[in-house]
């Protein structure tokens, strides 16, 4: 089992702050991170993913897999994560698979033996260049790079919004696939219908500030004992948890 932490974490804005957000992780499970649109979901896993150096060095805080920390060995620390977003870390002229080569040197255990496996699963043409690839791909490129350099942990921001209704599920089918192979994963939506199943933990981040970190079941045991009856979803955990504090 692997660890993950953050302590902390705060990021400020102009009109916006991300507040001291703590809480940690084990491999294996699968944590969602709910929250409204502008909750500040994309600035937290900018901040601990530490992918950004701009905004690594703007906030405060400590981020740690298995002691290894984000501040002080901040490359080890990112070779143990794959962290999924719109921003894009790649070379939009090139291929597919030369941008794999590229980037892959700077991961020891990357295998390209394993990143054409799953560019294959998730039917991507290793041929195409960046530049030609529509939002879904280009999010499949970025998971495919991600995996094969085996992290023990993936990190992914609002990914769900970028597939078609039938590639969700099988997108879905291959996380679960991951988890059982004791990775850990942290995934931010605020359209919650397709983790329903999945979800060990949710974690809840409202105007920057995380209103809740626990398992789903003591969450939903909290709505049951609130309202009679349990919850049909992840949202109305997500609900119930605004009216209270509103």
């Amino acid at each position: 089992m692997t660890t993950f932490s953050c302590t902390n974490i705060t990021r400020q804005y102009r009109n916006f702050c991300l507040d001291n957000v703590s809480f940690s992780m084990e491999t294996g499970y699968f944590y969602v991170l709910v929250g409204v649109n502008g909750s500040g979901k994309t600035t937290l896993l900018d901040c601990i993913s530490g992918v950004d150096i701009s905004t690594h060095r703007s906030m405060s805080g400590e981020a740690q897999i298995d002691g290894i920390s984000l501040n002080t060995s901040p490359e080890t620390y990112r070779r143990r994560l794959g962290y999924i977003s719109e921003k894009c870390p790649f070379f939009m002229e090139e291929s597919i698979a030369q941008n794999g080569l590229t980037y892959g040197q700077f991961y020891p255990d990357w295998s390209v033996r394993d990143y054409s496996a799953y560019l294959d699963r998730l039917n991507v043409d290793p041929s195409k260049r960046m530049y030609q690839l529509s939002k879904g791909e280009f999010l499949k490129v970025q998971v495919c790079f991600a995996l094969a350099h085996h992290p023990d942990f993936l990190f992914l921001d609002e990914p769900l919004e970028g597939f078609d209704p039938v590639f969700r599920r099988e997108f879905l089918d291959l996380l679960s696939d991951l988890l059982s192979r004791d990775m850990g994963i942290l995934l931010s939506t605020h359209v919650t219908e397709d983790v329903d199943r999945l979800a060990d933990y949710i974690l809840i981040l409202e105007n920057g500030r995380l209103m809740a970190d626990a398992p789903k079941e003591t969450l939903s045991d909290r709505y049951r004992d609130l309202t009679g009856t349990p919850a049909p979803h992840i949202r109305d955990l997500l609900e119930l948890e605004h009216q209270e504090r509103h």
